[in-house]
C-alpha cells in the first residue's frame, strides 16, 4: 500500500539521520514486509543498529532474532545477552525471558535463584505469569525461601489480575487458612471468580464441597 511505503520511507530517512526508534521501526517493516519487501536479514541489521545505540526495543528485537533464528543464525547465548540489555532498561518481556533462560539454563548457566529475581522484576510491573511464578517459588522453596505468606501475596496479585488459576489458589488459601488467616467467605468468593471463567479445578472443588459454582 502507498501509505505503508511512504511510512517505511519516512522511517528510513529518519534512521539515516540517527533516530534509533526509526531504525527499530524500519526493522519491523522489513520483518513484517510492511511497505517494503520482507527481508529478515535487513530487519536484523536495522534492529542491531538501534540496539548498538542503546535503544531498548532494538535490543529486544535483536534478542528475538537470535532466539528464533530469524535473519541470523539461532544463538541462545547472544539472545540472552541482548535480552539482558533490554531487561536492565526495564523492558518487562525481556525480564520474563531472562528469568526463563535462567530457569531452563538456556543460553546461560541455570540458576533458579536468579530466575526468581527476574520474575520478581516483571511481577512488580504487573506480569501475571511472573507473579504466579514467584508464588510457586515460595510455595516450593525453589529459587526462593519457602514462605507461605509470600506465596499468598504473589498469587493474590495474580488473582487481582484476572488469572483463574491464581483466583482458585487464593480462594483455597483463604478457605484452608494456608499462609493467611482463614476466611471461608472471602475464599469462596475468589473460587467462584475462577468458576465463572470456567476453571475446572475450581468447579470440581465446589462440587466436591457442596458449594454452588454457577
Amino acid at each position: 500500500m502507498q501509505k505503508e511505503r511512504e511510512q517505511a520511507a519516512s522511517y528510513r530517512q529518519a534512521a539515516y539521520s540517527g533516530d534509533t526508534k526509526a531504525m527499530n521501526n524500519l526493522g519491523v517493516c522489513y520483518m513484517r514486509g510492511t511497505g517494503v519487501q520482507r527481508d529478515a536479514r535487513q530487519a536484523f541489521e536495522w534492529y542491531m543498529r538501534a540496539a548498538e545505540l542503546g535503544d531498548v526495543y532494538g535490543c529486544f528485537n535483536v534478542a528475538e532474532c537470535y532466539y528464533k533464528g530469524e535473519g541470523v543464525e539461532q544463538d541462545f547465548t547472544r539472545a540472552f545477552t541482548w535480552y539482558h540489555k533490554a531487561a536492565e532498561q526495564g523492558d518487562m518481556q525481556s525480564q520474563v525471558n531472562i528469568a526463563n533462560a535462567y530457569y531452563l539454563g538456556q543460553g546461560v548457566d541455570a540458576s533458579h535463584e536468579k530466575a526468581y529475581l527476574w520474575y520478581r522484576e516483571a511481577a512488580f510491573q504487573g506480569h501475571v505469569q511472573s507473579q504466579k511464578n514467584c508464588g510457586a517459588a515460595h510455595w516450593n522453596g525453589d529459587g526462593a525461601e519457602r514462605d507461605l505468606t509470600e506465596c499468598v501475596f504473589w498469587y493474590e496479585l495474580a488473582a487481582h489480575g484476572g488469572d483463574a488459576q491464581a483466583q482458585f489458589a487464593t480462594g483455597w488459601f483463604l478457605m484452608t487458612g494456608t499462609g493467611v488467616e482463614k476466611n471461608e467467605k472471602a475464599g469462596l468468593k475468589w473460587i467462584r471468580k475462577a468458576t465463572y471463567q470456567g476453571y475446572q479445578p475450581a468447579i470440581d472443588y465446589c462440587k466436591e464441597h457442596g458449594y454452588a459454582w454457577y
